[in-house]
């Protein structure tokens, strides 16, 4: 099974001149976990609070990359962007955990997403600070 069959593909997504104040407003209304940072159409993680380096899924991916991306990230939502990087969709753990066959692979996923650092370190999502289109943006999982 891919990305692609377990993604949501109607995405809210915020444009990263928006406030902070838009983004909370826009994230409660549309009852949502993340919100990406998207200039024309695509994942770029620019803004006064956006992270630096997005970490993003591709559709081709199997849930095991996801899964593991998201572990090494401790974080529970992933973009999915395409390969022209424009976002595709969201993948989330609970997807995930829900489609996937690997009951022990799926709980430690969600254990290590779970982990925080004692020194109060937040991990990184799409929708907090950097460059438009660097980072992992282009990565796949594997690497």
């Amino acid at each position: 099974m891919k990305i692609r069959d377990v993604m949501v593909h109607d995405v809210v997504a915020i444009d990263p001149s928006a406030s902070l104040a838009e983004a909370a407003q826009l994230m409660r209304e549309a009852n949502v976990g993340i919100l990406p940072v998207v200039e024309d159409g695509q994942v770029c993680g620019v803004g006064e609070f956006a992270t630096g380096d997005p970490v993003v899924a591709h559709p081709d991916w199997n849930l095991d990359q996801a899964m593991e991306a998201m572990a090494r990230a401790q974080i529970g939502r992933l973009p999915v962007i395409d390969d022209d990087n424009v976002l595709a969709g969201i993948v989330t753990l609970g997807s995930l955990a829900l489609r996937s066959k690997k009951d022990k692979e799926t709980l430690a996923a969600a254990k290590a997403v779970s982990r925080r650092s004692v020194k109060g370190d937040s991990p990184r999502a799409a929708s907090t600070h950097g460059k438009r289109g660097a980072g992992r943006a282009g990565k796949k999982a594997e690497d």
